[in-house]
């Protein structure tokens, strides 16, 4: 037997809540979580900018924005249904869950695999940065801000502390010039100005040389500073970074 719940509404009362929504005593609370996690966001989005990574500050605002907005309907945007019935029964974490599985798709749009995986601490960040925008909109303000300010923590001090995190790799391929001569050049090259070759894969067809480097540098990697190395070799016909 199907029960009737669809609700009748009287279109004055309706024009009222409409307008009742928008004055600032009746959303505060909920303007609050949302400014907080633009707020955290900018901070970490600042960081991440600063670095030059993938993410930068509007990315991470957009999703602790989005998150909190999320989580905000998730607790508060169903009071109408709950009061139609008493047997009308929800999870308010439903939503709020989605948007750990959503933001992994983000995440792996920031990891970026060309001969190497770069990315995966932005990618850990932005989803981190999701959790934080739950909070703020679940009213946990202080544990978004702390959380914030540990995440920050970790992404500058450890940064600065670690000789491995404090490195940056990326991929450069080459078409090089059929002659012996050529690979032991441009591996020269590279130990000359101060770059480690973590891996390296040639192939030679056509008559040519394609080359892919993976390098490794103490310090963020210019590609133009690494077109400038090359531009006066001979054996070097063309290059992307």
């Amino acid at each position: 037997m199907l029960l009737n719940i669809t609700p009748t509404y009287d279109v004055m009362e309706v024009i009222n809540t409409f307008i009742t929504t928008f004055k600032l005593e009746s959303f505060f609370p909920y303007l609050l979580g949302l400014v907080t996690a633009v707020i955290c966001g900018a901070l970490i989005g600042v960081e991440r900018t600063f670095r030059q990574k993938e993410a930068g500050i509007r990315t991470h605002i957009i999703v602790a924005l989005g998150s909190a907005l999320i989580m905000i309907v998730s607790k508060y945007g169903f009071f109408d249904i709950v009061g139609l019935a008493d047997h009308v029964n929800l999870d308010g974490s439903r939503l709020a869950a989605q948007v750990v599985t959503g933001i992994s798709f983000l995440g792996a749009g920031i990891i970026v695999f060309k001969g190497t995986v770069k990315g995966l601490t932005t990618a850990a960040g932005v989803w981190t940065t999701a959790g934080i925008g739950l909070a703020a909109g679940a009213g946990m303000y202080g544990i978004a801000v702390y959380a914030t300010l540990i995440l920050l923590v970790v992404q500058i001090v450890i940064h600065k502390i670690l000789p491995v995190e404090n490195t940056s790799t990326t991929a450069v391929s080459m078409k090089l010039k059929d002659d012996p001569e050529a690979i032991e050049s441009i591996t020269n090259l590279f130990k000359e100005n101060n770059y480690v070759i973590i891996s390296s894969s040639v192939e030679k067809k056509n008559d040519k040389y394609y080359c892919l480097f993976t390098i490794r540098a103490k310090s963020h990697i210019n590609p133009d500073e690494i077109s400038n190395i090359f531009a006066g070799n001979d054996y070097v016909l063309s290059l992307s970074v």
